[in-house]
Parts: structure tokens; C-alpha cells; sequence
């Protein structure tokens, strides 16, 4: 019998032992009656607060067949049965039945037997220990042991504040992957104010909340769209706000230029190594693996997360550049789906159609959103109003010349050095057919724009080729932006032998200016001299990419 059943039980018995009481004129046996009647109510109490299968089992003998609430059933419906009273109606059916008193005293000694019989054992079962104080000695030893255990495990983490010689050296071996990505502060907050609109976004404050439920966000938008920024800036003000024991923030970047394609095992190996980077504490799980070195295998990454996450509050991983390998991120997107508990997934990459139909089922935001498309279409309408050739090929026509202005920004890829390269090719065409050929059937792809842009940084005087040659290496060899006093102090021989003499006396902004001149687009700086400091960087990622190709190929030897 199951404790509804049970509960259910009793309190029948209970409201046929209230009916028989307003009939029994005995003394002796009403007293028997109220006082079993009590018993079962107290213990239908108990029922409403005992749920466990250890606590209800005393109920449960109690209520089986032939037990005592059985026979004080059977000896109430007796009762009731000769007084006259059913189901159905608690009045007397008849005047007779009040006149009447049905019992002879041999049957009365033998019901207050069969009830003094029974208040014994419903009193057992109520003495069972004290049950009510049992149960509350019960919970508080369970809470003091709950509080005893996290104490303990406290105390050990507290102990493990940073890895040994040996587990650093394993750590490390588990990927090859690059962190250089990761911003520093004054990167971060140079890029605050960009990229406040993201992270006061409605679904990236819904996504970042620690709850028990998956959570995972698409950050979307075209190359140029700065999504990689975005990224790192979440992650600096993630640790930012959750600066706890129990959380961890770990991210990957599909992108290795010129490399092979990142397998699911290095990926899931490399975020291994950032929980263990972050939280030493949980090198405790590696150690239990009596694992040698090197990436861990799939199961093996999967497992240690698991057992990671357990230990964590939240755990937040952040997928970069998501589309480059778009099949293995997948791959490692269906495994972190596995992990139990959930943990909070970031995804960015650019919108194509294989990733829209499989990543359809998830919150979007888009970096567009920052920045309306009109804006950008309007910018681009202004540059086209510069050039006269295209103006008369277009009749001046404000209509044609704002339907152009949108079907370049839609295939721009969010790169005005790619809208500037196209009007430059727009520019030469002698007639309107050329014109048209060149704008339907012959756009610049992002590589065809990037060599464009070689050739004019190559077509300057030797002393500019230098400096730009040189520029392009320290900042691809930093594998981040550049500080340009520092720059500045590097190429001093190369700057000296550009700047004419007639301006020797350049002041640093117009120095960095000659510096991002002679770059031809690859570079751009951000900052404020009197702030953090003026910082050169390339454009987009994918130009680090196209650099690295080229010196591979000595096509920018120096």
C-alpha cells in the first residue's frame, strides 16, 4: 500500500470512528472509540510530513491485511452496521434504531478487547522512537554533514592554489592551441564602449546567468564584424563577475592558420587544460586518469569535464570563429551538449547555410544589430557620391546609386578596404557595360582584395616597402596588437629612412600615420595618446591568415 493509500485509509476509519461516536452510549467503549480515533489522526499527520520509505514502513504494517487498522475497520462497520448508519446517510435510517441499543454485554467486552488491543499498537507505532523528534535529529544530522563535507572539500582546494613543476609540465602538453588571443585589460576597456551593446544584451544576460538549465548563444555577423572581440571582452568581464572558486570560463578558437584542421579530441583537450589552468584544484581528476602527457582522447576529455563540472557551480566555454572548421565544431558542440550538468555554451561565427539550418534551434544575436545596416549603406553611398566615373555611369540616378550602395554593403563582408579596392575597379571602367560587368559577375573576393592591396604596398619607393615589410612582421610575430612606442622604438632605422628630411620633425601621430600609410590597409590603430596609449593591429583576422601564407612563400621577404 502506498502512502496516498495509506493516508486514505486512515482517515476513513477515522470519520466512520466520528459517526460512531454520536451513536454509542457506553461510556466505557465511547472513551475506547475517541481515544483510537485520536491515535489515527495523529498518525495521518505524521503521514502528510514522513515521505521516506524507512519512516512510512511502520504505517505501512499497520495498514496491511489483518492488521490492526483492518480490524478496527471491520469492528466500526459492525458498529455501524447495527446502529444504522451507512455510507451514504450519518443520520439513524429509523426512530427504531434511536430507541434501540443492539449490543449484549458479551459482544460489548469483546469490542473494547479488540479496541484496547488496538490503541496498543497504534501507541507503538506513535512511540516508535519519538518519531517527530527523530525526524528533526534526522534532518539536522544530515545538514551538519552536508556542511561538515563542503568544509572539507574548502579546506583541500583552499590547499591547491596553484599546480606543481610536474602537473604544469602535463597541463601543458594537453593542447598546443594558442591562448595568445585572450585580451589584456586595457585592450578590454579601450574596446568597452564597441561593445557595451552586447554585453547589455538581453539574451547575453539570460545566456551568462548561473542556472541549472543549457543555455547556448549564436553570436552572428560577417567577417569585419569584430565577433572575436566580442568574445574576448565577454570573457574578460565573465571572470570579471563570477570571480568564485566554482566557476570557470574556457574558450577555443577554431583558427590555425596554415595548419591542420583541429581534431574534436584536441579541441575538447585544450578546454581540459584551461579548467585545470584556472582551477588547479581540480588537477585532482587528471591525477586519477594516471595520465603520461599529451592530448587526451575524446572519452577521456568528456569524462574529466563531467567530473569538473560537478565541482562547479557554472562552467562557460566560448567557441570562436566557429565556421572555419564548421563539421568538428559540431563535432565538439554535440559532445558539450552531453555534459551533465549543462554548462553555457558561446558560439561565433558567420551566418552560412549549413550553420543556420544546424544551429537554427538556438537564441541569435547579431553583430549587425550594432550597427544598423543603414548606417553602413549610407557610408558606403557617400563614398560612391566621391567618384565622378561611377556617379555618370549610374545617370546620377539617386535611386541606382543607393541600389549599388546596398548590393556592395551586402557582399562587403563588412571590410570598407574591400569597398575601397571595388569603386577603385568600378572607377576604371571605360563604358556602362563594363561597369556592369565588373559589379555582376566579376566582385573581388576577400583574397583577390588582400593581394590588390600587396601590390600597392610593394609599388612604393624601397625605404616605404621596408618600413611596411617589417611593420606587418612584428605585429604577425606578437600575434596581438601592438603597442606603437614600442613599434616605434623597433623600426627607428626603417622610420628614419622614409621620412624625408624635410620632416624629421614628425610629431608621434604623424609618425604612426606614415606607418599605417605605408601598411596600405593591413593595419589600423586604436586608442588615445593620452590614454592607454596609441596600438597598432591588423584589420581582420583573416588578414593575419593571408600574412602568414605570404611569408611562408617569401612573398614578403625583406
Amino acid at each position: 500500500m502506498d502512502g496516498i493509500s495509506d493516508t486514505a485509509s486512515i482517515i476513513a476509519v477515522a470519520q466512520l470512528a466520528a459517526s460512531i461516536i454520536k451513536y454509542v452510549k457506553t461510556r466505557r467503549l465511547l472513551i475506547a472509540i475517541i481515544q483510537a480515533r485520536g491515535l489515527l489522526l495523529t498518525l495521518h499527520e505524521l503521514t502528510n510530513e514522513v515521505g521516506d520509505e524507512d519512516w512510512s514502513s511502520t504505517i505501512q504494517s499497520l495498514t496491511s491485511h489483518d492488521g490492526p487498522l483492518s480490524t478496527f475497520r471491520q469492528l466500526l462497520e459492525d458498529m455501524a452496521g447495527k446502529l444504522g448508519i451507512t455510507r451514504s446517510d450519518s443520520q439513524v435510517s429509523n426512530a427504531l434504531h434511536r430507541l434501540r441499543w443492539p449490543f449484549d454485554q458479551a459482544i460489548l467486552q469483546e469490542m473494547i478487547a479488540s479496541l484496547e488491543k488496538l490503541k496498543s499498537n497504534l501507541l507503538l507505532a506513535l512511540a516508535n522512537d519519538h518519531i517527530r523528534l527523530s525526524m528533526e535529529i534526522r534532518n539536522e544530522v544530515r545538514n551538519v554533514q552536508t556542511q561538515l563535507t563542503e568544509a572539507t572539500i574548502n579546506s583541500r582546494r583552499q590547499m591547491i592554489r596553484s599546480l606543481s613543476r610536474e602537473q604544469e609540465l602535463i597541463v601543458k602538453s594537453l593542447s598546443l592551441a594558442s591562448l595568445s588571443r585572450e585580451l589584456d585589460g586595457e585592450e578590454v576597456m579601450e574596446l568597452r564602449a564597441s561593445t557595451e551593446w552586447f554585453l547589455s544584451h538581453e539574451d547575453f544576460k539570460n545566456w551568462h546567468t548561473v542556472n541549472p538549465i543549457q543555455q547556448t548563444l549564436v553570436l552572428t555577423g560577417s567577417p569585419g564584424s569584430r565577433k572575436s572581440s566580442l568574445c574576448g571582452v565577454a570573457r574578460f568581464f565573465l571572470r570579471f563577475w563570477r570571480q568564485l572558486e566554482n566557476v570557470c570560463i574556457a574558450s577555443f578558437v577554431f583558427d590555425y592558420s596554415g595548419q591542420e584542421e583541429p581534431s574534436e579530441s584536441l579541441v575538447l583537450s585544450s578546454i581540459v587544460q584551461q579548467i585545470l589552468s584556472e582551477r588547479p584544484y581540480l588537477i585532482e581528476h587528471l591525477t586519477a586518469l594516471r595520465h603520461t602527457g599529451g592530448p587526451l582522447s575524446v572519452a577521456d576529455s568528456i569524462k574529466l569535464i563531467n567530473l569538473a563540472r560537478r565541482d562547479l557551480d557554472q562552467l562557460y566555454v566560448i567557441l570562436d570563429e566557429f565556421d572555419s572548421y564548421a563539421r568538428t565544431g559540431l563535432c565538439v558542440f554535440k559532445t558539450l551538449l552531453s555534459i551533465k550538468p549543462p554548462i553555457n555554451i558561446l558560439i561565433a561565427t558567420r551566418e552560412t547555410p549549413f550553420l543556420s539550418e544546424a544551429l537554427q534551434d538556438y537564441l541569435v544575436v547579431r553583430c549587425e544589430d550594432a550597427r544598423p545596416f543603414h548606417v553602413y549603406v549610407d557610408s558606403i553611398k557617400a563614398m560612391l557620391e566621391q567618384e565622378p566615373l561611377i556617379l555618370a555611369h549610374l545617370d546620377h540616378d539617386p535611386e541606382k546609386i543607393a541600389d549599388v550602395s546596398i548590393y556592395l554593403a551586402q557582399r562587403s563582408y563588412g571590410l570598407y578596404v574591400w569597398i575601397k579596392q571595388m569603386l577603385k575597379l568600378l572607377a576604371r571602367t571605360r563604358n556602362r557595360t563594363q561597369f556592369q560587368s565588373v559589379l555582376q559577375k566579376n566582385l573581388l573576393t576577400l583574397i583577390e582584395t588582400y593581394n590588390l592591396m600587396l601590390h600597392n604596398l610593394t609599388e612604393q619607393p624601397p625605404e616605404l616597402v621596408k618600413l611596411a615589410t617589417k611593420t606587418l612582421r612584428t605585429v604577425l610575430d606578437a600575434g596581438r596588437r601592438v603597442e606603437a612606442t614600442q613599434l616605434m622604438s623597433d623600426l627607428a632605422p626603417e622610420i628614419a629612412a622614409s621620412v624625408p628630411q624635410s620632416n624629421r620633425n614628425l610629431t608621434k601621430a604623424g609618425i604612426i600615420e606614415a606607418i599605417e600609410s605605408s601598411c596600405k590597409g593591413f593595419v589600423s590603430s586604436s586608442g588615445q595618446l593620452s590614454t592607454n596609449g596609441i596600438h597598432l593591429h591588423f584589420i581582420h583576422q583573416t588578414v593575419k591568415e593571408f600574412l602568414v601564407v605570404k611569408y611562408a612563400n617569401e612573398s614578403l621577404a625583406t
